[in-house]
C-alpha cells in the first residue's frame, strides 16, 4: 500500500487529525480581508493587457476554474485527500506544497545541503522578526512568508505528515515548513502569454500552459532592467515558472512602478537595518494567495481547532489575489554596522538579480525611479538607526554602478 492509500486508513485520519500547530498558525497569520471582485463580466471585456494592469497592481481578486484551484479547494473540505506534491527544486532543497493547505516543506537535496537549509531557516526567522517588530501590517513593505518550524529527523512531524508524501521521496529528514506562495491564477497566466510573449508561443498557448513549468508561475519584479520578451527570437527556454517582468513591460501594461520601488525600498531598509541581512539572492516576485471570505481576531483563532479554523476562514482557492513577496532567504548572511559590512550590502545589491532600480542609468524613467527607490530607502532606513551606513550604502552603490558604466565604455 502507498503512502497515499494509506493516508485513507483510520491511522492516517488520525494523523490528519493530529495536523494542528502547523496549519493553525499559518492559518492566523495568513487571515486578510477579500478586495474587489475582477468579476467574470469584466474579465471577459478586458484585453490581456488590462487584466495585468488590475491583477498585478495588487487590488483585485480574481475567480479561476482551473485545476489547481478545484483540487484544492477539494482538499481542503476533505483532509483525507491531502498530500504533499513537488513544487519545485533548487540548488539547496526541494519544495513540497501540502494539497488543500497553505503549507509548504522545503526538503534538503542532500545531505550536505542541510546547514544551507538551516541557515535558511535563521535568515527567515531574523526576516521575520523584524517585519513584524517594524511592519507587521505591511503597510509600507512586501510580504514575507510565514515561517512555522524547523523540524529534525527524530521530530513528530514525520510521524504526522511521513506518510502524505510519496514513496520516492526521502523522509526522515531535516525540514523547514512555511507559508505558501502560490502561482499566478490562470486568467493571469494566459494575460501574461496573449500580452508579453512571442506569437510563436501564442498560437500554441493552450499546450504551453498545460505544462507543469508553466503553471507554477510566480512573477519576478525587475525594475533594474528593460527588456521586452515578445521580441524574443529564441523561445525554446521560456517559460512561466519564475517569470521575468521587465520595467518597461510593467510600465507598457499601466503598471504603478514607483509604487513597486517604494514597497522594495522600505523592504531592504528593514532588511537591511531591522534584521541586520546582507539580502543576498533575495526574490521579489508576484505570487498569489487563497481568498479569505471571513476573518476572525487572533483570539477567536486560538479558540478553534484547527478543522474548525479552516471552516472558519473559509479560504477558496478558486479566488485568489496577487500580492508581492520576499523569498528565498539561503544565501543571505548576518550583518554588523561597519564597513566590511557595507561592503556586503554593496555587492549583494549589485550582484542580485535587477529587482531593484539602478543608478546611472540613461533612460528619464530610469532616473526618476532611481531617485524614489533611494529616497525611501534612505527615510526608512534612518528611522531605525542613527548610523551613517545607509547613506554610506548609497553613495558606494552609485559609486559602483557609475565606475562600472564608465568601464563598458572600454
Amino acid at each position: 500500500m502507498s503512502r497515499r492509500e494509506l493516508n485513507t486508513s483510520d491511522k492516517s485520519d488520525w494523523t490528519m487529525n493530529s495536523l494542528s500547530s502547523s496549519i493553525k498558525s499559518m492559518a492566523i497569520a495568513s487571515l486578510q480581508l477579500a478586495k474587489q471582485p475582477f468579476t467574470e463580466e469584466e474579465l471577459q471585456k478586458s484585453s490581456p493587457e488590462q487584466v495585468l494592469q488590475r491583477m498585478l497592481s495588487t487590488n483585485s481578486y480574481i475567480s479561476t476554474n482551473s485545476s489547481l484551484a478545484k483540487k484544492h479547494n477539494s482538499s481542503h473540505s476533505n483532509a483525507a485527500l491531502r498530500y504533499f506534491e513537488e513544487l519545485g527544486k533548487g540548488q539547496c532543497g526541494t519544495v513540497y506544497g501540502l494539497l488543500g493547505t497553505t503549507m509548504v516543506t522545503k526538503l534538503p537535496n542532500s545531505q550536505s545541503k542541510v546547514a544551507e537549509l538551516h541557515a535558511d531557516y535563521l535568515m527567515h526567522l531574523r526576516m521575520q522578526n523584524a517585519f513584524r517588530e517594524h511592519d507587521s501590517d505591511h503597510e509600507i513593505s512586501v510580504r514575507v512568508p510565514k515561517l512555522d518550524a524547523w523540524h529534525a529527523p527524530s521530530s513528530r512531524f514525520w510521524v504526522e505528515c511521513g506518510l502524505l508524501f510519496d514513496a520516492n521521496v526521502k523522509v526522515n529528514s531535516f525540514a523547514l515548513v512555511s507559508e505558501r506562495v502560490f502561482p499566478a491564477p490562470l486568467p493571469v497566466r494566459e494575460a501574461l502569454v496573449d500580452a508579453l510573449l512571442p506569437t510563436i508561443i501564442k498560437n500554441r498557448k493552450q499546450d504551453f500552459l498545460a505544462k507543469p513549468e508553466n503553471k507554477n508561475c510566480l512573477i519576478r519584479m525587475y525594475l533594474g532592467r528593460r527588456h521586452t520578451t515578445k521580441m524574443q527570437d529564441r523561445t525554446q527556454n521560456l517559460k512561466l515558472q519564475n517569470f521575468a517582468l521587465h520595467v518597461n513591460e510593467m510600465e507598457a501594461i499601466g503598471l504603478d512602478t514607483a509604487h513597486f520601488a517604494r514597497l522594495m525600498a522600505n523592504t531592504l531598509a528593514i532588511m537591511h537595518w531591522g534584521a541586520m541581512v546582507d539580502g543576498n539572492d533575495v526574490e521579489f516576485v508576484l505570487g498569489s494567495s487563497p481568498a479569505r471570505t471571513k476573518t476572525l481576531s487572533s483570539e477567536e483563532a486560538e479558540a478553534l481547532n484547527v478543522w474548525q479554523l479552516s471552516e472558519a476562514v473559509n479560504i477558496d482557492f478558486a479566488r485568489r489575489t496577487m500580492e508581492m513577496w520576499l523569498i528565498d532567504f539561503n544565501q543571505c548572511a548576518p550583518i554588523q554596522d561597519n564597513e566590511a559590512s557595507i561592503d556586503k550590502l554593496v555587492k549583494a545589491f549589485i550582484f542580485n538579480d535587477p529587482y531593484y532600480p539602478r543608478p546611472g542609468q540613461s533612460n528619464d524613467r530610469d532616473k526618476e525611479l532611481w531617485s524614489i527607490f533611494s529616497k525611501n530607502y534612505l527615510n526608512a532606513s534612518h528611522k531605525l538607526t542613527q548610523s551613517p551606513g545607509p547613506d554610506t550604502f548609497i553613495t558606494r552603490v552609485e559609486r559602483e554602478s557609475k565606475k562600472k558604466s564608465i568601464d563598458n565604455l572600454f
